[in-house]
């Protein structure tokens, strides 16, 4: 049989940690059918928040220790390098851009997102941070006290510069807002968050936007909107994400603003094909039908849809955790967590707070905030979906900004 005619019994489109556990879903109810996986990635499956995280603030721990080995341990067959063009439900196929086509029982979309970049010249030290080998370019220009430009406010923004300053760099943090995470956290917060940044030695730009950059000599000369000139070793951009539905859009499935719309059990609007992660449409049990790009999501959702795939029946009911922990601090949170709602806050020992955020008097979101609460507990008080008055029957609460 020719690789042109390769036929698996579960096919999964992309490379990431849903695909992971997808194929960790399928092996732990069907043994022996084929499972093959097609992933744009150079690398195999791997821990995809260590690289903002862990690998830099841990010695004992090192790039090698995030893969997970997911084709050998589960016996699953895995093509790198490679994107599938097209997808054929009628005929259960999907072409590559290498000119291959796949046939497949039944197939999983798990493509995830895309990291966004700015415009200019490719560099191998201009790094917009997704992937295992972006995480080794920023190593190669970092460390011995050289300085590193970051751009962005969201978690790899945040996170990235905590890593680059507790491995011997200088690190310029560049954001929108007043503070890290004023859109998220009420002001006490932020200032409490930012202010560990600023005893570590970052230096933050406020209110600004990277205009542009330029290569110079053997670093990046980086353009901010006031005009104010930065020059570094190298420059990480942690300015979000970007989730293409083309794909799944042009072979004919459903699609809506949330990205690849599933039902409960996950499956698509085509049949035989299901997907997960970061680019699906899915009807949350809590929160209503939405997306979530978070990783927590993404293995949740892979393993839940690898056993829908080899069998098992049920209904997806994880409601996504977002999180991040720099520093000291930690913090979760799950819903709508914007501190342009009404927020409240419960003190519940020093330096450790719950957060909830009201949308028309009715509880939203929660945040955690280096508290030790259970999350279930939390997620049930979301689901009661409670007033301001009827929670605080319950718990003490004081009025935030």
């Amino acid at each position: 049989m020719t690789k042109e005619n390769k036929k698996y019994n579960y096919l999964i489109v992309g490379g990431g940690m849903a695909a992971d556990q997808a194929v960790a879903g399928i092996r732990s109810i069907d043994k022996g059918g084929t499972i093959g996986i097609i992933s744009a990635d150079i690398d195999e499956p791997y821990a995809r928040p260590a690289l903002s995280k862990k690998l830099w603030v841990d010695p004992d721990f090192h790039d090698e220790d995030i893969d997970f080995h997911t084709a050998q341990k589960y016996n699953a067959e895995i093509t790198l390098a490679t994107r599938v063009i097209k997808i054929i439900p009628e005929k259960h196929i999907v072409k590559t851009d290498k000119g291959e086509e796949y046939a497949y029982d039944k197939l999983l979309l798990a493509t995830g997102s895309e990291a966004k970049a700015l415009k200019g010249e490719s560099s191998e030290r201009v790094v917009a941070l997704r992937s295992k080998q972006d995480y080794l370019k920023i190593r190669k220009f970092s460390g011995k006290g050289k300085h590193v430009i970051v751009v962005g406010n969201g978690y790899i923004g945040s996170e990235i510069a905590v890593g680059l300053i507790q491995s011997d760099t200088k690190v310029s943090l560049v954001i929108t807002g007043d503070r890290i995470f004023d859109k998220k956290f009420p002001i006490f917060l932020s200032e409490k968050y930012e202010q560990k940044y600023l005893a570590a030695g970052i230096k933050i730009y406020h209110n600004s936007k990277a205009s542009g950059y330029e290569l110079v000599g053997d670093g990046v000369k980086v353009q901010l909107n006031d005009g104010t000139v930065l020059q570094g070793a190298g420059l990480v951009l942690g300015i979000g994400a970007f989730t293409d539905y083309s794909l799944a859009s042009a072979a004919g499935l459903e699609v809506d603003e949330h990205g690849v719309v599933v039902d409960e059990q996950l499956k698509t609007t085509a049949t035989d094909i299901w997907a997960a992660g970061d680019i699906i449409s899915y009807p949350d049990q809590i929160l209503s039908r939405q997306s979530a790009g978070h990783v927590r999501h993404a293995i949740n959702s892979g393993l839940f849809v690898g056993k829908q795939m080899a069998g098992e029946t049920g209904i997806y009911d994880y409601t996504p955790v977002f999180y991040s922990w720099v520093f000291d601090i930690n913090w979760e949170a799950f819903g709508n967590v914007n501190s342009g709602l009404k927020m409240y806050a419960e003190k519940l020992g020093d330096e450790q707070y719950i957060v909830y955020y009201f949308d028309k008097n009715i509880l939203a979101g929660v945040l955690s905030w280096s508290s030790d609460v259970n999350l279930g507990h939390l997620k049930g008080i979301l689901k009661k979906q409670p007033t301001v008055e009827e929670l605080n029957k319950v718990v003490k609460l004081e009025a935030v900004e």
